[in-house]
């Protein structure tokens, strides 16, 4: 059962093979849990972010992982081992390689070509490019829907090939007894090993801390939503444009005008605090079959990024929830200077059947209209140091 030194693959070699595939098996897990949740949630909007993250990592060290492979000679596979048996496991081996390249590859390319155009921030930290010529083509979605089932057949494929390694691994260790799979396990008492593998931990270390200071020290460069805030309607009332206010709102926010995709917008609205000129409207909007107040007594909007817009303002994508509805929605937001203050201000329209809002009384719009504008206004100030 023991190893010889050239029938074991090198240090640096077991460290790629079960750093990656540690990788994959995680991102394959929650890449399964991901597309169970529904596509407003909020929850899978951050798995996305973690997994497109490690997804890029995964490339990066596979890439290495080959680079590494035709530059050091593996070792010789044993004699025990039938010949049919070596070209199915170099067959798999290749299978696996093109997989591991040829998935992030897919969800890179799909992200780029997404109308979306949702940035990718590895860790929240670092800028990942798009593709560009997948980010200028005009049949974009059409491309982004095709490399979505290419993603998701990949990794089924992936998963399978996964599966008859990993059973043909402890076929060979549990009653070949050949030492197949020892041959991918650190040397017992390995100090080369345990240098390695320390070296890596130290690396991982420092690159995550790094990493940690850069957005923090991103953090303190930004500005901070503080101060007044202020959300209105417009909505259309018996063939009118009847206006509306929310009294009570809360914006928590960093804004990084020279690096947008690191600025995070929170709002809340306390739904009882809103007043209206036409007191119909303002005594009726509470009710349960509009805002639900007394059950649903805040609105939410929480951002999933925001970034540079060609006419100098921010475009900002997240998810606004009221009462058990949560909707993805995207607007512009503008930056500027009002009477010695620094105002950030926007707007955008709901369709009240999406929320649920007045569906009972007013199926139909021929009283209240589907469309409603939001709008919104918060004061920013330089953080403090």
């Amino acid at each position: 059962m023991g190893r010889s030194i050239e029938q074991r693959y090198g240090d640096t070699a077991v460290i790629f093979h079960w750093l990656i595939a540690l990788l994959i098996i995680g991102l394959l897990a929650i890449g399964k849990y991901m597309s169970s949740l529904d596509e407003n949630d909020p929850v899978r909007y951050a798995l996305t972010q973690w997994h497109k993250s490690f997804g890029i990592t995964v490339l990066l060290l596979s890439l290495l992982r080959l680079a590494w492979r035709f530059t050091h000679k593996p070792p010789p596979e044993l004699d025990s081992i039938p010949n049919w048996q070596q070209r199915a496991a170099s067959l798999a081996h290749g299978l696996l390689y093109v997989l591991m390249i040829a998935i992030p590859l897919t969800g890179w390319i799909m992200v780029s070509a997404s109308p979306l155009n949702l940035d990718t921030v590895l860790f929240n930290v670092i800028e990942w490019p798009h593709l560009p010529p997948f980010a200028s083509l005009e049949n974009r979605e059409s491309i982004a829907h095709s490399f979505h089932d290419y993603h998701e057949i990949a990794a089924n494929l992936l998963i399978l090939i996964l599966l008859a390694h990993i059973g043909a691994a402890l076929k060979h260790h549990w009653l070949d007894k050949d030492g197949t799979l020892l041959r991918m396990l650190p040397e017992p008492g390995s100090t080369s090993f345990r240098c390695k593998s320390a070296l890596l931990a130290a690396t991982l270390v420092t690159a995550g801390g790094a990493l940690y200071i850069s957005a923090n020290a991103d953090n303190q460069a930004a500005l901070l939503a503080a101060g007044d805030s202020e959300v209105s309607f417009l909505a259309d009332v018996a063939g009118e444009q009847t206006p509306g206010v929310f009294s009570d709102t809360t914006v928590e926010a960093l804004i990084d005008a020279d690096n947008p995709s690191a600025s995070t917008i929170v709002a809340r609205v306390r739904t009882a605090s809103v007043s209206s000129d036409n007191l119909q409207v303002a005594g009726s909007l509470p009710e349960p079959e509009w805002f639900a107040a007394e059950t649903h007594p805040e609105a939410l909007f929480e951002s999933t990024s925001i970034a540079s817009a060609d006419d100098g303002s921010l475009l900002v994508s997240g998810y606004l929830t009221i009462k058990e509805t949560t909707q993805e929605i995207s607007f512009p937001m503008s930056l500027s200077t009002e009477e010695d203050r620094q105002v950030a201000r926007g707007e955008f329209t709901i369709d009240r059947r999406e929320f649920d809002i007045g569906m009972e009384s007013q199926q139909s719009d021929d009283f209240v209209g589907y469309p409603v504008l939001i709008r919104f206004r918060f004061d920013i100030a330089e953080a403090d140091a």
